[in-house]
């Protein structure tokens, strides 16, 4: 039997020990509590590196890991099936993976893969690899970043290699392309800029550098510079201005300097290119060398010049009676008028205001013939033209005032059909008039072996469409045949028997000279009508009337009557007309075939001058 103190001592042993399993199973589960959770822990841990593994994998470069040494851990699968290569064989040497690198770039890889391995730094380079499905060899871009732990020191290497072979031959495409651009930019034979939205120059070709022997930046500060002729500068900068501004094409003739120093005239255009929404995106522009063909424009504008008066000159000798008529009827006026003069002076007393009214009138028909001589050394000089307003009604009856004597021979009937407040024209007023006179002597002598009819020739004027003005001269002759009527304006041809066959051709460059055109037609009867339309004066300001015949000294014509010479020269019979008509003034002239003495002169029923 245990003595008690020994009973309680065992008592007390059996608590602690049972304490002390309560404790060991407190423990136990605490542990196996956190050996789970640990557990779950790496589970999902692993779960997440299967996850990344497999996303590392399924990335559409090749991704890869190094060791601090440079030795590769980890591939994914996309490197592996490019290059034909195991995962051993790449793990088992750093370099094991270059391989696959072309030759040709293999040492400049390994220096490149070495200094960033060793400065662990990292690295980037281009390669071109052995894809193994085809045995080509493809650029790609291998990337390296560093990590590292919290003292910095190098864990890992991460990097990916990315095949960058359409990009690269895209880039080398794209410099070709651009290098034959600037080769065809460089040996078009004109000179070419670009210029920005703003106008600002952008690009300018090689041979537009060599002709201004200026450089890009001095050119970009033309307006400053004297590469533009400064008469020619304010129109430039105006033009230019206004299709920035406005974004209209530029085209602009003007003079540029050339290096040596030469001015020489040259065409400059620009056109906006626009982007898909309409909005300018550079300014293109084109500059051509127009001096020869300016020369010979200028060449040719003489050689037709001297044309023209070699035509003018000739019709000189067609005009000799009518020149004759008109300079001897003040000629006689004169003799005339001094004889009866110095009679009046000799009567005793003298009659002195007689005598001044006879001196008045030699005065007075000395101005007349004065005029005559002026006016034929107009028409008929070689001067440059010149260009002025014209009223196209006077320079009419000024031209019917030389030929109307070789109207009367040929029996021809004019009418002049002149339109009121006809709108003046810019022209030169000589090659006008003789444009005038060649088609009213064409018009004669179209109807020169017409015997069955009347020989009617009209001239009329009227306002045209487009702010022009319309002149035409319609005959009744013999017109045209069909096969004329394409060379009726070419030199040298003529549908007249002894004819030159320059006149139509001269007066066609004359009216295209004014920007004008002339052609023919044939009347819905017999004959033919020639008319030429140009452009009226700016603000359309209209002709004074001309005026009227019977207004002027000696007349025998008047405004919307028609007179009848006799042959024998008596005083013709007036039949009066439609004063009141709002038609264009209508003259009618009926010249007799033959006279038996010379009657006052016709000629002075149309007006000297405007």
């Amino acid at each position: 039997m245990l003595a008690p103190s020994n009973i309680e001592n065992e008592n007390a042993i059996l608590g602690e020990h049972a304490l002390l399993l309560s404790e060991q199973k407190r423990v136990a589960s605490k542990l196996d509590r956190r050996v789970a959770e640990r557990t779950k822990e790496l589970a999902e841990i692993n779960e997440e590196l299967q996850l990344q593994v497999r996303l590392l994998q399924q990335l559409p470069v090749s991704a890869w890991t190094l060791k601090p040494d440079g030795t590769p851990d980890f591939v994914n699968q996309v490197w592996l099936e490019y290059s034909g290569q195991t995962l051993d064989f790449v793990r088992s040497h750093p370099e094991a993976w270059m391989t696959a690198v072309h030759p040709e770039d293999r040492d400049a890889a390994s220096r490149s893969f070495w200094d960033g391995v060793r400065s662990g730094q990292g690295f980037a380079m281009k390669t071109r690899s052995l894809r193994a499905q085809d045995a080509t060899y493809r650029w790609h871009l291998n990337q390296a970043v560093v990590l590292r732990d919290a003292e910095g020191k190098v864990l890992k290497f991460v990097g990916t290699t990315t095949d960058i072979d359409d990009q690269i031959r895209a880039e080398d495409e794209l410099r070709a392309s651009e290098t034959n651009l600037r080769q065809i930019f460089d040996s078009i034979p004109g000179l070419i800029c670009t210029m920005s939205p703003t106008g600002e120059i952008e690009q300018l070709n090689r041979p537009l550098l060599e002709y201004f022997g200026k450089t890009h930046e001095e050119l970009k500060r033309w307006k400053m510079t004297d590469a533009v002729h400064r008469d020619d500068l304010p129109e430039v900068i105006n033009a230019y201005t206004h299709s920035v501004k406005t974004g209209t094409p530029y085209a602009v003739e003007h003079r540029c300097r050339r290096a040596d120093g030469v001015y020489r005239w040259f065409q400059v255009r620009a056109l906006p290119a626009r982007d898909t929404d309409g909005r300018i995106a550079r300014w293109h522009c084109l500059i051509t060398d127009i001096d020869d063909r300016k020369r010979t424009e200028e060449a040719l504008s003489e050689a037709r010049s001297e044309l023209a008066h070699v035509s003018r000159v000739t019709t000189l000798g067609a005009l000799t009676a009518s020149i004759a008529h008109e300079v001897n009827q003040p000629l006689s006026g004169i003799i005339t008028n001094a004889s009866t003069c110095l009679r009046m002076l000799a009567t005793d007393p003298p009659q002195v205001e007689g005598a001044r009214e006879t001196a008045r009138r030699t005065i007075r028909d000395a101005n007349r013939m004065s005029e005559v001589i002026t006016r034929l050394r107009a028409l008929f000089s070689n001067k440059a033209p010149t260009t002025e307003s014209v009223n196209l009604n006077e320079a009419i009856l000024e031209v019917i005032a030389l030929c109307l004597a070789d109207l009367e021979k040929n029996r021809v009937l004019l009418r002049t059909e002149l339109a009121d407040d006809l709108p003046l024209v810019i022209g030169g007023r000589v090659q006008l008039q003789q444009v005038i006179l060649n088609l009213l002597r064409n018009g004669s002598d179209a109807m020169s072996a017409i015997q069955d009819r009347p020989r009617h020739l009209v001239i009329r004027t009227e306002p045209d469409e487009g702010g022009r003005v319309r002149l035409t001269v319609q005959d009744t002759g013999v017109g045209f045949g069909p096969e004329a009527v394409d060379r009726l304006f070419d030199a040298f041809y003529s549908t007249k028997g002894g004819g030159m066959g320059i006149g139509l051709s001269v007066s066609r460059s004359i009216i295209e000279s004014h920007h004008g055109r002339l052609w023919a037609t044939l009347n819905d009867g017999p004959g033919a009508a020639f008319s030429f339309s140009i452009p009226q004066a700016p603000g359309g300001l209209a002709c004074q009337p001309a005026r009227k015949a019977d207004q002027l000294p000696g007349s025998n014509v008047d405004q919307g009557r028609r007179v009848d010479r006799s042959a024998d020269g008596d005083p013709p019979s007036i039949a009066e007309g439609d004063s009141g008509s709002r038609e264009p003034r209508t003259t009618s002239i009926v010249c007799p075939a033959s006279r038996r003495h010379s009657p006052p002169s016709p000629i002075a029923n149309f007006p000297r001058h405007i």
